[in-house]
């Protein structure tokens, strides 16, 4: 079972995975936040493993080297369950301009990311607020808040 569910998950990063390929970019795919400190997974032009990135007071650094899915898996089992979810999820942060926004995303059909609605928060003094939303992955593309999911890996 456990084999199956980490084979689906493969396969929908790949189709996150070849979205992001056709930018040249890497891909925010999941994230999760512990403590003050957000751990970000993005998936990489032709690497079958995402990177691990930690953001922390500020800046975004390597976390992790992972040569196997699974281990990226294992440090964060949310991802699996997040896959498969209608619920919205936590996908990346950006810090623009003295803001700092969360960026989330939830699927209306958990088989296909391109029924994804992304919502941009702005997160100030603990409070977050709705800052903008867009009906799917592609709007995000053109919005000053792509920087966010998709990551010029010439950077």
């Amino acid at each position: 079972m456990k084999t199956k569910l980490l084979l689906a998950f493969v396969a929908s990063l790949f189709s996150f995975g070849i979205f992001a390929q056709k930018l040249g970019q890497e891909m925010a795919v999941y994230a999760e936040k512990k403590g003050n400190d957000y751990y970000l997974i993005r998936l990489v032009q032709d690497q079958a493993v995402p990177k691990v990135y930690v953001y922390s007071n500020g800046e975004t650094k390597p976390y992790k080297t992972y040569t196997e899915l699974k281990d990226v898996v294992m440090d964060f089992p949310g991802m699996m369950s997040s896959n498969n979810s209608t619920r919205e999820e936590l996908v990346s942060v950006l810090k623009k301009d003295n803001h700092f926004y969360e960026i989330t995303s939830q699927r209306k059909d958990p088989k296909n990311f391109e029924k994804t609605t992304v919502t941009v928060y702005e997160v100030f003094n603990g409070q977050k607020r709705i800052v903008e939303e867009y009906g799917s992955i592609y709007e995000l593309v053109s919005s000053p808040y792509k920087d966010a999911i998709f990551i010029d890996i010439k950077k």
